[in-house]
């Protein structure tokens, strides 16, 4: 992993994002890229009377003073090694606008402040932390406005036993071979699926050929209340980061894994969730 952008809106909600970043570029040996997206359009809403390539000028040499002084404030930049590079990029779509800059600088994780507290309009308007869920080639880390985490003692990833899962694994070792964390991997089994522990089984095989990374624990529950029993779990295991597969389409366990749980897991806030997409995990 070389290179890490970290989206900011400049609010508090992304303060503790810029912070994991720093600390995730520092123990990867990665570059830090930090953006800010704006929409010109919302920019200027005022009487003054200016050709548009001069408010477009003021707007970008504003945000990036703006952007600066972000990271001066929140980031200890005088005992850093290096600098962040910082980007300005106007879009009237902020996912696409970070999506484009990822790109470009072949991003290979993406970190976003999980903003606002309205569940509702995170739901069904959709937030950028979101829509980078749904879009991104690369992983997103969505951190919470109250996260603290500076060291990933334990990473938890919520596996359905799917090759992809292995892909996603083999990626997370990467940061849990820098903390020298331990993966604890959980599957939550419904009281209809009976066929849980041999699929656990096969899926451990696997793993075992394909990840050389030791530190990885295994756990089976059974419930049908699949959110609340990853929460408890969390909270029992002091879990410093979750990471999920977002799916879509028929999976091995429909009953599981067929709605959302990645979307349903950020609007809980409880930890930074680190997010793969299934249909481009083997190019992330």
């Amino acid at each position: 992993m070389k290179t890490i952008l970290c989206a900011t809106d400049y609010s508090d909600n992304s303060i503790s994002a810029l912070k994991l970043a720093d600390v995730l570029c520092d123990k990867l040996n990665a570059d830090l890229h930090v953006i800010h997206v704006f929409d010109i359009s919302a920019t200027f809403i005022s009487t003054v009377s200016l050709a548009y390539a001069r408010l477009e000028e003021a707007a970008f040499n504003n945000h990036r003073e703006k952007l600066d002084a972000f990271c001066w404030k929140h980031l200890n930049l005088k005992e850093a090694k290096k600098r962040p590079v910082i980007h300005v990029v106007e879009n009237s779509i902020e996912s696409d606008g970070i999506l484009e800059k990822a790109e470009k600088i072949k991003a290979d994780l993406i970190l976003v402040g999980m903003t606002g507290s309205n569940i509702v309009k995170d739901l069904f308007m959709g937030s950028t932390a979101t829509a980078l869920i749904e879009k991104s080639p690369v992983p997103v880390l969505s951190v919470p406005f109250n996260s603290g985490v500076t060291e990933l003692s334990t990473i938890v990833y919520a596996t359905a036993f799917e090759e992809a899962d292995i892909l996603a694994i083999e990626k997370i070792s990467q940061f849990a071979a820098a903390f020298n964390s331990e993966i604890k991997l959980i599957h939550v089994s419904t009281k209809k699926e009976y066929s849980g522990e041999d699929q656990m089984q096969w899926f451990k095989e696997m793993l075992k050929e394909k990840v050389t990374y030791k530190n990885i624990s295994f756990e089976f529950r059974l419930s049908d209340d699949i959110l609340s029993t990853l929460k408890a779990y969390l909270k029992e295991v002091d879990a410093g980061i979750l990471a999920m597969l977002e799916r879509e389409g028929n999976t091995l366990i429909p009953n599981l894994w067929h709605f959302d749980l990645v979307k349903r897991m950020k609007l809980e806030r409880l930890v930074p969730l680190l997010s793969f997409h299934k249909r481009s995990i083997g190019n992330s």
